[in-house]
């Protein structure tokens, strides 16, 4: 007999997770499924889980690195390591990294939590939602995760203060973002502390928390911080569980469930399904688009959505090595550092971050190329691009177009580029295709269907019970990190789907 449930999470990044955990604290019947492991770190050994998979660390730095290979020129995907931390995206001008853990992309975020550059970024695309309305959940997440700005007092190494290149590099006006690390109450010396619900955790030692994922549980990812939290109010999650497809189920003695969603269970290797009355879709910014577009186009288990794939963006992602060639040990610090730019920019968007390439201890690689590159880092760049890319499925193929030269952040990114290596006298090296790990909208929200794919609820005009929580349902780059926005659009959501709820209960008490 097939599962049967009343809310379908699939998904456990911000998108996932914070609606999964306020709905299973309201009582409702929720089920997580996500096709990444659960992740061997200090707050998850503590709650004597068993079958952590390694973060792609030490001698796991290799194959537990890349899970899968998605592209433009082969259909499917090529699964290299069912547990592995990241799948590659190659698309036609731009490259897409996607993680795949229970946490999502908080195990690969740098734990920044940003607000949208503009002011009034929700206030644009449906007069059911404002600005106003979501800054509440802003604070809310923030809360949450205890969240806050670096300061002087916390002492972290190789902030831009203290490594601008005599003032050649400048944070001047730029936003000190709070950061989801626990930072320690007295610097220098990193304590393990209670995470709450039986967990523990250690204060952040300023040498381990990268984008590889954090060992110790200092930087706090969404596994034993939200979804941990969520099962004891009976949210139930199965790791290792790939959607392959949703479709929507016709009339006929279901009841209320309205969709069957199919799946790969990776332990067993074996199909399955489950029928859920409502669905909350939150499998990565590129993954959910990907699934919609497949459920509808391929399996033609979905209807309608005419703006699916489109306003797709990079959140002006950029990477690059950057040869510094310091005296200093940059792997030191917080996995990136506060944002820059060179001294008397003339940048509106861009702005740049020092991420030190840290977790080198227990690589394998000769001393010498361990003390080179800790001398060296890798530049990252994020800015509000125009949102104009686009996500295709052709014969079953899906592509993701873009093209830097239509968006003025790279021409920003580009400029900064220059003068940081003729101020530094350093050079960066980066490929000519962008690399994001902060992929956009292509499921957006708008007024109507012929200008979006969601409503101001998140749930999809031409499938109702279907919730998009993630990434794709942002409408147009934050230009900041998109962490804090796309929890607090997956609070927001949340809510509106339990209120809907409320309502259906009473529905039937309204003619007695």
């Amino acid at each position: 007999m097939d599962d049967r449930v009343e809310i379908l999470v699939i998904g456990s990044g911000f998108g996932g997770a914070i609606a999964a955990k306020r709905l299973a604290e309201a009582g409702r019947d929720v089920l997580m499924l996500e096709r990444g492991p659960w992740r061997n770190t200090v707050p998850m050994q503590s709650s004597g889980m068993d079958e952590l998979a390694p973060l792609p660390q030490g001698r796991h730095a290799f194959n537990y690195g890349l899970r899968s290979v998605r592209s433009r020129f082969f259909k499917g995907e090529m699964l290299l390591n069912k547990r592995g931390f990241v799948e590659a995206y190659l698309g036609k001008g731009i490259n897409v990294i996607c993680s795949s853990n229970v946490g999502g992309g908080s195990h690969i975020y740098a734990a920044v939590l940003g607000r949208p550059f503009d002011p009034r970024y929700w206030d644009h695309w449906d007069p059911r939602i404002s600005q106003e309305h979501m800054e509440s959940y802003y604070d809310e997440i923030l809360a949450l995760l205890d969240a806050r700005p670096v300061c002087p007092d916390d002492e972290v190494p190789n902030r831009i203060d203290g490594t601008n290149y005599n003032g050649e590099l400048s944070n001047a006006g730029l936003r000190n973002a709070p950061v989801g690390i626990l930072l320690p109450k007295h610097p220098g010396h990193a304590s393990k502390v209670s995470a709450g619900y039986g967990l523990e955790r250690w204060e952040c030692d300023m040498r381990n928390n990268s984008f590889l994922g954090s060992p110790s549980g200092a930087k706090t990812t969404l596994d034993f911080s939200v979804i941990w939290p969520a099962m004891q109010d009976g949210l139930i999650v199965r790791d290792l569980c790939e959607v392959k497809s949703l479709r929507k189920l016709g009339a006929g003695g279901r009841g209320k469930l309205r969709y069957e969603i199919r799946y790969r269970n990776h332990r067993n290797g074996l199909d399955a399904s489950v029928l859920a009355e409502n669905v909350i879709l939150a499998a990565g910014g590129v993954n959910t688009v990907r699934l919609l577009m497949k459920s509808r186009d391929v399996d033609r288990g979905l209807d309608g959505m005419p703006r699916l794939g489109y306003r797709f963006g990079t959140n002006g992602g950029f990477f690059g090595f950057w040869l510094e060639n310091s005296e200093r040990d940059l792997t030191q610090g917080t996995p990136l550092s506060e944002p820059f730019r060179v001294k008397n920019s003339r940048s509106k968007s861009a702005q740049m971050l020092r991420a030190g390439i840290q977790g080198l201890d227990d690589i394998p690689l000769p001393m010498f190329m361990k003390k080179w590159l800790r001398k060296n880092s890798f530049i990252v760049a994020i800015g509000g691009d125009e949102g104009n890319g686009l996500m295709v499925m052709r014969n079953g193929t899906f592509t993701i177009k873009y093209s830097k030269r239509d968006n003025d952040v790279y021409k920003e990114i580009s400029e900064e580029i220059r003068n940081i290596e003729a101020s530094t006298k350093t050079k960066v090296y980066a490929t000519g295709a962008p690399v994001t790990v902060q992929p956009i909208g292509g499921a957006c929200l708008g007024a109507s269907n012929s200008e979006g794919v969601v409503d101001a609820n998140g749930e999809i005009f031409d499938n109702p019970g279907i919730y998009v929580t993630d990434a794709a349902a942002l409408p147009m780059p934050p230009g900041a990190p998109p962490s804090l926005s796309i929890a607090a659009w997956s609070a927001h959501v949340a809510d509106r789907l339990l209120e809907s709820l409320q309502r259906d209960a009473l529905r039937p008490l309204r003619g007695v």
